[in-house]
C-alpha cells in the first residue's frame, strides 16, 4: 500500500476508482486513507489533490488516531491544534524540577526535569498541556468576549471557562457566560461563533428565530461555524 509522508507522519492510503464515482472523495479509515475517484481523473490529478489537502488529512489522521491510542500522543512530535493550527509537541529535559511549557516557532514545547521517570511523563505532560491550554484560553477568549460585547452593545457579568463534555458555552438568565476552554483549540472563527452565540443569549434566552437573526447580523457566516463544531468537535481534546 502507497503511503503519504506528511510532517514526519506516515499515512498509508489506497486508491479506488469506478465509472460510478462523480467526483474525488477523501476518507479517513481506521488504519488508512482512501481515495475514491471517476475513471478519467488521472495520476497526476489525484496527487495534485493530496497535496493540496495535505492539512486536513494529516488534521483528521492525527485526530482518528488519537481515539484509538489517547496515550501515545504525549511524546516528541505528536501533534496538537491550537486556534485551528496543527503544532507539533517538542519535548525537552532540563535542570529544572518544573515543568514549563511555551509555544516557540509553531511547536509546542515542553521542558520536563532530566530526572523525571518514563513512566511519568506521559500523566505530567499531559497535566502540563492542559495548564497550558486554560490559561491561553483564559487571556483570549476573554479578550474575544470583550471585543464581540462591545460591538454587540451588551453586558455580562461574569465569565468561566468549564471542561463541559456536550457544550461549547452557556448563558444564564444571571447574565453569566460559561466558555468550554476546549474552544482554543478551534479556529478564531469558530471561537468567535461560539462568543457571538453566547452573547446574543443576553438578548434572546432561547434559540428563536430573532435569536438566530441576531446572531446572524454580527456574523452572517455562523452557520458554517456551527456545522465545524459538529463534524469535528470530537477533534478539541487533549
Amino acid at each position: 500500500m502507497d503511503q503519504l509522508n506528511i510532517s514526519d507522519q506516515m499515512i498509508p492510503y489506497e486508491e479506488r476508482r469506478s465509472i460510478r464515482y462523480r467526483r474525488i472523495t477523501l476518507s479517513i479509515l481506521e488504519d488508512r486513507l482512501r481515495i475514491s475517484a471517476p475513471k478519467n481523473i488521472s495520476t497526476k490529478q489525484l496527487q495534485k489533490l493530496l497535496t493540496a489537502k495535505q492539512e486536513w488529512i494529516l488534521k483528521h489522521w492525527l485526530a482518528n488516531q488519537a481515539t484509538r491510542e489517547p496515550f501515545v500522543r504525549y511524546i516528541e512530535g505528536a501533534h496538537f491544534l491550537y486556534r485551528g493550527n496543527i503544532i507539533k509537541l517538542e519535548i525537552k529535559k532540563h535542570s529544572s524540577q518544573r515543568i514549563r511549557v511555551c509555544l516557540e516557532d509553531q511547536a509546542l514545547k515542553v521542558y520536563i526535569p532530566l530526572d523525571l521517570p518514563d513512566k511519568d511523563c506521559s500523566p505530567n505532560i499531559r497535566a502540563a498541556l492542559i495548564s497550558w491550554y486554560k490559561a491561553q484560553a483564559h487571556k483570549v477568549l476573554k479578550d474575544k468576549l470583550d471585543k464581540h460585547a462591545n460591538r454587540m452593545q451588551v453586558t455580562f457579568q461574569t465569565v468561566r471557562l468549564k471542561e463541559q463534555k456536550t457544550r461549547w458555552g452557556s448563558c444564564s438568565s444571571k447574565r453569566n457566560i460559561n466558555l468550554n476552554w476546549r474552544i482554543i483549540m478551534a479556529p478564531d472563527e469558530a471561537i468567535d461563533y461560539v462568543i457571538i452565540h453566547e452573547l446574543a443569549h443576553l438578548t434572546h434566552l432561547n434559540h428563536s428565530e430573532q435569536f438566530w437573526l441576531r446572531v446572524a447580523a454580527f456574523m452572517p457566516e455562523y452557520a458554517n461555524w456551527k456545522k465545524w463544531f459538529k463534524d469535528h468537535g470530537q477533534e478539541l481534546k487533549l
